[in-house]
């Protein structure tokens, strides 16, 4: 368990740049039988690395089939970039693909970043202040339609939604994971996360995100320690030496979701089944 006494999920990763369907689907068949307890993808259009024109298939289509050929992991996306889509329709993907795993999926979302994308593609990406507070009211429509009861209308500076109806619900309380670091970012995250993944790969980077965020907390009126924090160590986490040690130095100052990303080669695979045989049954025995 971890400080906030929160159970301590592992989680696998794949940037599905680079990858055929058939690998990124063995991938995520391989985290669920090594017994990991999410699967994510994330939210580009193009590489991010080597091949900028190579193959990159899109988040929600590719996770909608990944539901169906996975039964047990939590799944989701790290994360979906706000300006890609409109708000209610990201909200209607995602309860589909939440019905279609039988309850299985995690909203994780950010403001949005990636300049080239947004070149290429033609789509808008405000400056820094304009694009979070685009991502508040984002998040206000999501949840809205998620939990009105009836029908849904806001008027907002970026949306607008007009006595909208929105059926099927999520499944249950569909998580909300949301990645943020900067102190504007990190009110939204109070106001609406259910996990905050903050980056810093260390406590010292990670720290004074932290204080941030109970601040932000406080003005909002939310109790911190009801956020879940998930902590990436990217490509190379899985395969360092002192891994056992990381994820009890952080477990102990209250991190309890560990994602990694999937390695690709045999070797480094055959090193996660080690990983995941000898070094993670630990933490979950508490």
């Amino acid at each position: 368990m971890s400080l906030n006494n929160q159970p301590i999920k592992f989680g696998l990763v794949t940037g599905q740049h680079q990858l055929t369907w058939d690998q990124v689907r063995d991938q995520w068949l391989l985290g669920e039988e090594l017994g990991f307890d999410q699967m994510y993808l994330f939210d580009h259009f193009t590489g991010l690395y080597g091949d900028q024109a190579g193959p990159c298939l899109e988040a929600s289509t590719l996770l909608a089939a990944l539901a169906r050929e996975t039964e047990r992991v939590d799944i989701g996306v790290l994360v979906y970039g706000n300006t890609h889509r409109h708000p209610a329709i990201l909200a209607k993907e995602i309860v589909t693909i939440d019905h279609v795993s039988n309850g299985r999926a995690i909203l994780g979302i950010g403001a949005g970043w990636n300049e080239n994308e947004h070149r290429w593609y033609g789509w808008e990406l405000p400056a820094p202040g304009p694009r979070i507070r685009m991502f508040d009211e984002a998040m206000t429509v999501i949840t809205g339609l998620f939990n009105a009861n009836e029908r849904f209308s806001f008027d907002g500076e970026f949306y607008t939604i007009d006595n909208a109806p929105f059926s099927p619900k999520p499944v249950g309380d569909m998580p909300i994971l949301i990645g943020a670091k900067g102190k504007k970012n990190l009110r939204v995250v109070a106001k609406y996360a259910d996990i905050w993944d903050g980056g810093g790969r260390t406590l010292a980077e990670r720290q004074p995100r932290i204080e941030e965020l109970k601040r932000a907390c406080n003005e909002v009126g939310r109790d911190f320690n009801e956020i879940v924090q998930s902590q990436g160590y990217g490509a190379s986490g899985l395969l360092d030496p002192n891994l056992e040690e990381v994820i009890r130095e952080q477990s102990a100052a209250g991190v309890s979701q560990f994602l990694f990303d999937m390695p690709i080669t045999k070797e480094e695979q055959d090193q996660v089944r080690k990983i995941a045989k000898d070094i993670l049954p630990k933490f979950r025995e508490g």
